[in-house]
């Protein structure tokens, strides 16, 4: 991992080069080009002053194989909104309750599950989230194709005399069911309730699934990979457990070397198909010859298809394509636009990846380009952006919110692409390792499941350097992180004290504290104000996991904590 100027160079005019599109997230930005605004906005849905039922249902992990048929489940949904999200319906709930109300307060849904010849029937709380209702399939056949599920509720509102109305209200959704034959070969399941991956050891010799959070980074291969395999075993030296090789891979020899080498390292790949992806008999070729190595974790279409205003269905063409060839392995895709026909590009993942890159970039003003930068207009670098780490957080959060709105928070997961460059092009600066952390800390806080850092090699020499904070912090995140993040049972909140960005997972026992002060001065936090409220004896009561521009806690004040400009910590609280 050592620096180096052509480094710069070449991440610098890579970059660029991926800018010489007519447009860039629909936007004009060169000075011989007028101002037209680029449309394709996300339009937010409108408000209801009744309550809407957000009714939905998903398997509860995608792919299933024949092995789990007995022990299959469905996961159900069905909070009281007051949007106009999709598929959300109108319902009539008793004239007492409100949106505050706990679950049994507004009575039950009779739920009924339909795949195939199969019918089950159960009843689910109003306004509950993540209700499992075990299914069993094994009467179905297991195939390539996904079964088409129907999921049906009935709902009878209490009188305020607490008799049952006769007036039934009946809702409808539907969800689709991956049933596959059991494969000795690789296989990348998704839990559907959390968005985590499921994966067998990466050296193919069998296993039992476990969770997994990626923790790599994006190396291209013609240009560093490929001259320098030793690579790979600094990235598992820095704790790292995914690698993505950047395509095109035209030493194919090689190509198989790199594949060998992270099975021996117990590492995964993610294989890219960015050069070809709207080519489908490319993509054929490709899924049949790699979708059996042992340690693929999975597929990578579309780069910046919204940067480059790629068709706006070739995604999904190519996402249908690969499931029918197949399914064992999720597909994923990264968007580069703050807000640009979000819509029709996620259909095409299961993943869908933000990449902005804030850090060392003028907001206003492109250095490329020589033009300014406005919501209508210019490309400098970050798409929509501020030039601080606040920028991922609202970008991590904000596609959340979409997929929820679309009706996709269950099916589609989020992931985040902290940046790991600059000196060149947009950027003046490469992040330091606490602001490359920081990128890191603020997705995981806003809904993240997985992290590849673009791009390897990075500057290195120090422990304040990328490097020298990646081999401190990578497992940190694996051993105390990783748990309450593929945790189907923790809940999640997440708080902003005046700048002070904290996420807080509880699993029944601990709490999981994460904070990035994105502040440039320091400020003390207290710990009511950051979801830790019962805290009274921090010496006590909170372990420090991680933590860089902590300032000590004194001995009279044990109910917060206070950090340094940009500082950030990792926490575990005991009641």
């Amino acid at each position: 991992m050592k620096y180096n100027r052509q480094l710069t160079a070449v991440v610098a005019a890579g970059l660029v080069r991926g800018s010489l599109a007519q447009t860039w997230c629909g936007k004009n930005y060169m000075a011989n080009q007028s101002v037209v605004p680029p449309g394709g906005q996300f339009v937010l849905p409108t408000q209801s002053a009744e309550p809407l039922l957000s009714f939905r249902c998903a398997p509860v992990f995608r792919p299933y194989l024949e092995e789990d048929a007995k022990s299959a489940a469905f996961i159900v949904d069905t909070p009281i909104v007051y949007d106009w999200i999709t598929d959300a319906m109108p319902i009539s709930l008793p004239s007492n309750s409100n949106a505050s109300s706990l679950p049994n307060d507004f009575g039950s849904l009779s739920i009924t599950i339909n795949v195939g010849n199969i019918f089950t029937t159960t009843n689910v709380p109003v306004n509950a989230t993540g209700i499992q209702i075990p299914v069993d399939i094994s009467a179905l056949n297991a195939q390539k194709t996904a079964y088409n599920v129907t999921c049906s509720a009935t709902y009878s509102a209490q009188s305020s005399s607490g008799s049952q109305s006769a007036n039934e209200q009946k809702f409808n959704t539907s969800s689709s069911l991956l049933y596959l034959p059991n494969t000795n070969a690789s296989v990348t399941k998704t839990d559907l309730r959390t968005g985590a991956l499921w994966v067998r050891p990466a050296s193919g010799d069998g296993g039992a699934f476990t969770p997994f959070v990626p923790q790599g980074f994006y190396i291209n291969f013609e240009e560093y990979l490929a001259t320098n395999l030793s690579m790979i075993n600094q990235l598992k030296a820095d704790g790292f457990n995914t690698l993505h090789p950047i395509p095109p891979y035209n030493n194919l020899t090689i190509f198989q070397q790199v594949i060998n080498m992270t099975i021996s390292a117990g590492m995964y790949i993610v294989y890219d198909m960015r050069s070809n992806y709207q080519n489908l008999s490319a993509v054929a070729q490709q899924v049949d010859a790699y979708a059996s190595i042992p340690n693929l974790l999975n597929w990578e279409t579309a780069h910046e298809p919204d940067g480059n205003s790629d068709p706006l269905n070739a995604a999904q063409a190519t996402y249908d394509l690969i499931y029918q060839l197949d399914g064992y392995h999720p597909v994923s895709i990264v968007l580069n636009c703050q807000d640009y026909n979000f819509s029709p590009y996620v259909n095409g993942a299961d993943i869908v990846l933000q990449d902005a890159y804030p850090i060392g970039i003028n907001a206003t003003w492109s250095p490329v380009w020589n033009t300014e930068c406005t919501p209508d207009f210019g490309h400098c670098g970050c798409d929509n952006c501020q030039g601080e780490v606040w920028d991922v957080k609202a970008r991590v959060q904000t596609f959340k919110d979409r997929l929820n709105i679309l009706g996709f928070d269950r099916t589609k997961s989020v992931w985040t692409t902290p940046q790991a460059f600059g000196n060149g092009a947009y950027w003046n600066t490469t992040p330091t390792g606490l602001q490359w952390a920081a990128l890191g800390f603020l997705s995981f806080s806003h809904g993240a499941i997985g992290s590849k850092s673009y791009q390897y090699p990075t500057a290195t020499g120090n422990e304040s350097s990328i490097e020298g904070t990646a081999a401190d912090l990578t497992g940190p995140i694996q051993k105390y992180v990783q748990p309450f993040l593929v945790n189907p049972n923790a809940t999640f909140a997440s708080y902003d004290y005046q700048s002070v960005d904290a996420g807080v997972w509880y699993n029944g026992t601990s709490y999981l504290l994460i904070v990035v002060n994105m502040n440039n001065f320091q400020i003390y936090a207290p710990f009511q104000d950051i979801g830790l409220g019962w805290v009274t004896d921090a010496t006590e009561q909170v372990q420090r996991i991680f933590s860089v521009y902590e300032v000590p806690t004194s001995p009279g004040n044990l109910t917060g904590t206070t950090f340094e400009s940009g500082g950030i910590g990792i926490y575990i609280a005991t009641p």
